[in-house]
């Protein structure tokens, strides 16, 4: 059974995370000393660090989205032009044999452009078979084994692609997935370290203890009702 997908817990962007806990680090380092006393060592505030610095390494689903992209492109170049040297061979056989006839037909394939990925395979792989095995039927009209030698090819080449495609689908999910758990984990420190550093201080430094609020992002203005 598929794991399922890890929900966020922190409730803005993965950037506004990571840059949050950047930039509470100045404020625990100079407080490191009072703080002590709320549980927060200096052993809690270095792996805050350490764990800030890992997660920004990680890749951002942007890179992962496009990376993915491209593997996509390549695939539908390869899938044209497996068409392509498809329709090369289909277009010698229909100088001799029109495409409703049996014998046309035989061939697998008739019409090759809204085939699914795995029966545009399964078409390639029949029009290579059967195209060798009528090879000299139609060399007068311009079959050559090098031909079906280049379906075969694009049609290997095809098959890659779809496997690529799927490694690159599966690597973005989970690091998807990991990287959720991870930020899951850097905001749940945050949060108890701005906990304890805005209870020291909330009776007797509002400017220090407004440092460790966990969002600071300021709130949408609302519009004043008329009077």
């Amino acid at each position: 059974m598929n794991a399922k997908n890890p929900v966020a817990e922190y409730p803005f962007t993965q950037a506004e995370l990571w840059q949050r806990c950047l930039d509470l680090q100045p404020s625990l380092d100079r407080d490191a000393a009072v703080l002590t006393g709320r549980g927060v060592t200096a052993a809690r505030i270095s792996k805050l660090k350490t764990d800030t610095a890992a997660f920004g390494e990680m890749e951002p689903d942007t890179v992962l989205l496009q990376e993915g992209a491209a593997v996509t492109e390549e695939k539908d170049e390869v899938a044209e032009t497996l068409k392509t040297s498809m329709q090369a061979v289909l277009g010698i056989i229909a100088v001799q044999d029109e495409p409703r006839t049996a014998r046309y037909k035989r061939f697998g394939v008739t019409n090759i452009v809204d085939l699914s990925e795995a029966k545009l395979h399964l078409a390639a792989t029949m029009l290579v078979k059967q195209g060798r095995k009528y090879l000299e039927e139609y060399k007068a009209e311009g079959l050559t084994a090098a031909l079906l030698e280049a379906v075969e090819q694009h049609n290997e080449d095809f098959v890659e692609g779809l496997t690529e495609r799927k490694e690159a689908e599966n690597t973005r999910s989970g690091a998807t997935r990991a990287r959720v758990l991870f930020a899951n984990g850097l905001y749940r420190q945050l949060v108890q370290l701005c906990a304890a550093g805005e209870s020291y201080w909330k009776l007797t430094d509002a400017t220090r203890a407004r440092e460790y609020v966990v969002d600071t992002t300021p709130a949408p203005a609302t519009e004043a009702r008329p009077s």
